[in-house]
């Protein structure tokens, strides 16, 4: 599914230095800022360098900003990068690191019919967080709860293993320090369930009441040929304080599926009803009612469907009464039906949701769905979208969605008509539109960030090449967080802005 070297989806910092110089992850950068263009060297707070692959938008919590990168630059004073990934802990200040948590790679990756953590993509899942825990997928198939401090308030259990998680050699003296991870508890997908990832365990986890939602990942074999596991859920519930197995999906969707699942849950409100929203690999969009109560007999149950929309017209999955083949990477053809990637997103009590595919499978027909939240009814879409990972950002009444085809689009978010388009030069699956101070900001995949200016009327306002495939901006207290693939920026923002 993956390209190795710019693939799919969505710090450690040993000095900080001040002023205009940045902060690297072994100390001062050689060769200076690599910072984009675009933004005003005298507004750069802090620069850490990363990775080599980066997929998650971080979760800024407080004073603290928790990342997902590869291994590819970790220094451990017992541990060896071997292609894994590392949950980061960094001061948001300063971007110093705080803790990490690497996280060595599935040792059976390549082993038939396992086909996933081998692309050194690392941790490919934005934490949740609630008070003191953080809660991620991990990238060889397991879901864990970990200590907000890491390890600086001791080591908190029931799991007490970190040393052998993290590939501490049996002969090595090291002992845990302040700057290691602390998980509370594991739940390891491959085991409670036969789970078989495909590619990567990519998706971000959702916290609602005293459960955790969670995508499985569940997929295809190594030779693309079939789900080896159909009968295994898609989503599961954990309850959020022990990592119990309290309810899974049922719907079966990886009879359905077309080549993996990866897709995170949503939680919502609609007329006083709460939902889990949660996008099919079989391209079907799934209302869920929330979990109430853990299961009386200890048994797992089955969640409540409320409804489900099929995003892919019919004619997407069926030609002169036959099923149009699911495109692959092998045939790269811009017909039939495609999964949903991307996030939902619920505004003014309507989902809006794309479907797509892998980038290397290549561009193809898509569309964007604007749904009743209430009822699971149609009430617009637009096939003027292409395959596309991205999620909708909604501002003042107006939508933008970035695809694969390599346009940005602009609708009115209630009626569906398009306003503009805006050719990018390539295609889009590492961000999503980012809209801040009047301007929407999006980034391909051939490194270039671009500005156009928010409104009915298109108007391009920038336009700059970055060192690596942007991600997803985020802004915080005045201060944009600007990751890539390889770099994170943080800068101040002032009224008067330039761009």
């Amino acid at each position: 599914m993956l390209k190795t070297a710019n693939v799919f989806y969505f710090f450690i910092v040993s000095s900080l230095i001040l002023a205009v110089s940045v902060v690297s992850i072994y100390g001062a950068e050689a060769g200076g800022s690599k910072l984009p263009k675009i933004f005003r060297s005298e507004d750069l707070l802090w620069e850490v360098k990363l990775g080599t692959h980066q997929y998650t938008i971080p979760r800024i919590d407080g004073d603290r900003i928790y990342l997902g990168v590869n291994d590819q630059y970790l220094k451990h004073p017992a541990v060896k990068r071997d292609g894994g990934g590392i949950l980061m802990c960094l001061e948001k200040a300063t971007g110093k690191m705080m803790w990490q948590l690497p996280i060595p790679k599935f040792e059976k990756g390549r082993q038939s019919p396992y086909h996933f953590n081998i692309w050194k993509c690392g941790v490919c899942s934005t934490p949740a967080v609630e008070g003191k825990r953080i809660y991620i997928v991990g990238p060889r198939g397991d879901v864990l709860c970990l200590d907000r401090n890491g390890q600086a308030d001791g080591n908190d259990g029931p799991f007490l293993r970190e040393k052998e998680y993290i590939k501490v050699p049996e002969d090595s003296t090291y002992e845990l320090t302040q700057a290691d991870g602390d998980i509370i508890w594991q739940y390891d997908l491959l085991k409670e369930l036969d789970i078989y990832p495909h590619d990567v365990c990519g998706s971000t986890p959702l916290l609602h009441g005293d459960y955790l939602y969670a995508c499985t990942s569940n997929g295809q074999d190594d030779k693309h040929t079939y789900i080896v596991r159909p009968e295994a859920p898609s989503l599961i519930v954990l309850h959020k304080d022990t990592g119990k197995l309290v309810a899974v999906d049922g719907e079966l969707i990886g009879k359905r599926m077309f080549h993996g699942q990866w897709s995170s849950p949503v939680a919502t409100t609609i007329r006083g009803k709460e939902m889990i929203l949660f996008g099919g690999g079989d391209g079907v969009l799934y209302a869920f009612e929330p979990m109430r109560s853990a299961p009386a007999n200890g048994k797992p149950q089955t969640l409540k469907k409320i409804w489900q929309y099929d995003c892919n017209p019919k004619d997407y999955r069926f030609k002169d009464g036959k099923k149009i083949p699911w495109n692959d990477w092998r045939r790269k053809s811009p017909d039939g039906p495609s999964e949903i990637i991307s996030i939902p997103v619920v505004y003014k009590q309507r989902v809006y949701v794309c479907i797509g595919q892998s980038p290397i499978h290549g561009p193809g027909e898509g569309i964007l769905s604007c749904i009743d939240a209430a009822t699971g009814a149609k009430v617009w879409d637009s096939r003027e979208v292409g395959r596309s990972l991205s999620s909708v950002t909604i501002h003042e009444g107006l939508l933008y969605i970035s695809d694969f085809n390599g346009k940005l689009h602009c609708f009115d978010a209630d009626r569906g008509e398009l306003f503009w388009q805006q050719e990018l030069g390539a295609g889009v699956w590492t961000s999503s539109p980012f809209v801040l101070d009047g301007k929407v900001y999006v980034s391909t995949e051939k490194n270039s960030l671009w500005v156009l200016k928010t409104g009915r009327e298109k108007q391009v306002l920038n336009q700059c090449r970055l060192t690596s495939v942007g991600i997803t901006l985020q802004v915080q207290d005045g201060v944009i967080y600007f990751p890539t693939q390889k770099r994170l920026f943080a800068l101040k923002i002032k009224n008067d802005q330039a761009i």
